[in-house]
């Protein structure tokens, strides 16, 4: 399928489904103040048999005009549209779309946060595909909804998903699979010092994996997006990133997911890593698997040792057997 230049989409859909009354389906009215038709600040109107596209009017490769809505969020104009033969809609993870092979973990946590009505909410977008050309093509709708474990979204008032039957990759089917744990490393390693900042860090890895689920073949991937750090000693914190590797001989650095340990003992460090993941059905689009798989790690056990400072006037060269020698 050919998705040409999607335009750049910034609106916030807090719900799962996005309804708004149909005041006109001309452009001029398709704009109040600077927002979408139906959509007002704290609230969404309801609407029936409304489909949603890119308004026409744009020249080829421009980004669509954008309004702001009083609570600071912006959407691209939309015009309502009846639904067509031929045309079906799929959604996409946002924070996924156009990046090729590089994708910032920390992007899908940020974007992902939009979605408060649940828990592990992802923010998607909605694509329009039209399967009356050769090839079919694809054309963003400028909306954007928040998927939820158990709640796939609707698409668009008026259409269809993408086959009668679409096959779904649950959360449960996403963890069933041999995702392999973060590896937690220390420098030095196993060893620190009291009230000196003790640098751990976790070793993540996308990963794929082929199998097949109802009849049909799966590829799925998954990547680490979040860690939960518990450092033994009743403290933690959780980060977007996995932490660094320093230079060799440095100590008592500071890193995002290093630790200062206040007294001495033996500590067995915990790690869960949060995993996103992205399926495609017999080869077609990927799609977000809604939740993310808590992956645990081994433990890892630091050794936090004091240490002492003394000042000698022997020479260790000339009386081997001096004090500190």
């Amino acid at each position: 399928m050919s998705k040409g230049g999607r335009p750049a989409v910034e609106a916030v859909i807090g719900g799962l489904l996005l309804t708004t009354a149909l005041l006109s389906a001309s452009p001029a009215n398709a704009r109040s103040n600077g927002t979408s038709a139906g959509i007002e600040d704290g609230g969404v109107a309801n609407a029936s048999n409304v489909s949603w596209s890119v308004m026409p009017s744009e020249p080829s490769g421009a980004k669509p005009d954008s309004g702001t809505k009083p609570n600071g969020d912006t959407i691209g104009d939309q015009v309502a549209s009846s639904p067509a033969d031929g045309v079906r809609y799929v959604y996409e993870r946002v924070c996924t779309a156009n990046v090729g092979d590089y994708l910032d973990p920390a992007t899908c946590v940020e974007l992902d946060a939009r979605c408060t009505g649940g828990e592990d909410g992802i923010l998607v977008q909605w694509i329009e595909v039209d399967t009356s050309t050769s090839p079919p093509t694809e054309t963003p709708t400028g909306r954007q909804d928040c998927l939820y474990s158990g709640q796939p979204p609707e698409p668009p008032a008026g259409g269809d998903s993408a086959g009668d039957e679409p096959v779904v990759i649950t959360l449960r089917e996403f963890e069933s699979q041999p995702i392999v744990a973060a590896q937690i490393v220390s420098q030095p390693e196993h060893f620190g010092l009291k009230n000196a900042h003790s640098n751990v860090y976790a070793v993540a890895e996308e990963q794929q994996f082929t199998f097949e689920f109802e009849d049909a073949q799966i590829r799925l991937r998954a990547w680490p997006v979040s860690y939960r750090w518990n450092y033994g000693d009743g403290t933690g914190q959780t980060t977007t990133t996995g932490g660094t590797k320093l230079d060799v001989g440095a100590m008592n650095t500071e890193t995002a997911t290093s630790h200062r340990y206040t007294e001495t003992g033996d500590y067995n460090v915990s790690l869960v890593t949060y995993f996103a993941g992205d399926y495609s059905v017999d080869g077609g689009p990927w799609r977000p698997v809604a939740g993310e798989a808590a992956v645990p790690s081994d433990p890892h056990l630091m050794s936090i040792w004091t240490s002492e400072t003394s000042l000698y006037a022997d020479n260790c060269i000339e009386n081997p057997n001096g004090a500190g020698c």
